[in-house]
């Protein structure tokens, strides 16, 4: 067989094993479909210490950057918390069902920016729980006199992760099983201008607030430790 013919044969297996692998990774379900979230009933109003504070007024989001959270999350809560001191924690969760290729990780320093925040001490980290750990993004968000030092980490599936390769290897993994996965962001903040101070706050806030929860909401909230 001449070059050229053999080309076209190699070019016609190829053009093949990518419709078959194409046919392959196509998501056909959706794992939110096998498990239900409901954050209302997931998230403790009261837990250790801390109880919902009805006296705070929580930052609402912009049009445009809530008509984007709109698309990409089917549930969102914003509480509160404040314990016997006084001291007060603010928590946001966000589930959305279906974690594709056109709804990604909200970064919380391009929300933040959208709403005037300055963004500056920006590094990832980690939470231990017990022999686990999971990372995490944090950052200090300044408006005017409004100091919010911030926690938050993003799942998918059933992982923490992290950078957008994470996020493609997830995919990749689910669209091998035929499914789409869902995620989760999670954020903690407080008013502090000492943000070393506030994250380790923020850090025996998040342990409470999984020593409330299920073994299986845990798993959720962390993807897949606690399980």
């Amino acid at each position: 067989m001449k070059a050229r013919h053999w080309s076209v044969l190699f070019a016609c297996i190829a053009m093949l094993s990518a419709a078959v692998a194409a046919q392959a990774l196509k998501p056909v379900h959706k794992i939110s479909q096998t498990r239900k979230i409901q954050l209302d009933r997931m998230i403790p109003q009261q837990f250790g210490d801390w109880r919902i504070d009805p006296n705070v007024r929580l930052v609402v989001p912009a049009p445009d950057v809530q008509a984007s959270l709109d698309k990409i999350y089917d549930q969102i809560i914003s509480r509160a918390y404040v314990n016997a001191r006084g001291e007060r924690m603010m928590l946001s969760i966000a589930y959305g069902g279906s974690q594709d290729d056109t709804l990604k990780a909200h970064r919380q320093e391009v929300c933040y920016s959208a709403q005037g925040f300055s963004i500056s001490g920006l590094v990832h980290t980690t939470l231990a729980f017990g022999r686990s750990t999971i990372p995490v993004t944090r950052m200090m968000a300044v408006q005017g006199e409004r100091y919010e030092p911030v926690t938050y980490w993003f799942t998918m599936g059933d992982r923490v992760v992290l950078s957008r390769t994470e996020r493609l290897l997830v995919q990749l993994k689910y669209g091998l099983s035929g499914e789409i996965p869902d995620g989760m962001l999670v954020r903690v903040s407080n008013l502090s201008s000492e943000p070393q101070r506030a994250y380790r706050a923020q850090e025996e806030f998040v342990h409470d607030l999984i020593g409330g929860m299920r073994a299986e909401d845990v798993a959720h909230l962390l993807g897949g430790i606690g399980g």
